[in-house]
């Protein structure tokens, strides 16, 4: 694995979700420490954008390498059907080419 442990990777779509859910989770907090300290407003909430990417920078490290790992799989298991794909119609076109040329 890319980033150096034997643990399963997720799924694509399962490690965008959580690293999506725990971001959200983040931004709740922020918010409710926000308003428990006072602010308000627009005030509050760009306070919480704020804060809370700067905590997922560093404390969702591992779950965004996972996420990029799942979608690096998912993006090459698509291009090997596409060539797969590729080649299968590439062979049915010769294929019908080559009938043609003989009749």
């Amino acid at each position: 694995m890319a980033d150096g442990t034997n643990a399963p990777q997720p799924s694509g779509a399962r490690a965008v979700l959580v690293y999506n859910l725990m971001r959200l989770g983040l931004l709740a907090a922020c918010l409710a420490l926000g308003y428990l300290a006072g602010l308000r407003g627009l005030y509050l909430v760009a306070a919480a954008f704020l804060v809370s990417g700067a905590v997922s920078w560093f404390a969702l490290k591992n779950q965004r390498i996972n996420m990029g790992i799942a979608i690096e799989r998912t993006v090459e298991r698509g291009r090997a059907k596409a060539t797969e794909r590729t080649a299968a119609e590439d062979a049915y076109a010769e294929s019908v080419h080559a009938d043609d040329a003989t009749s």
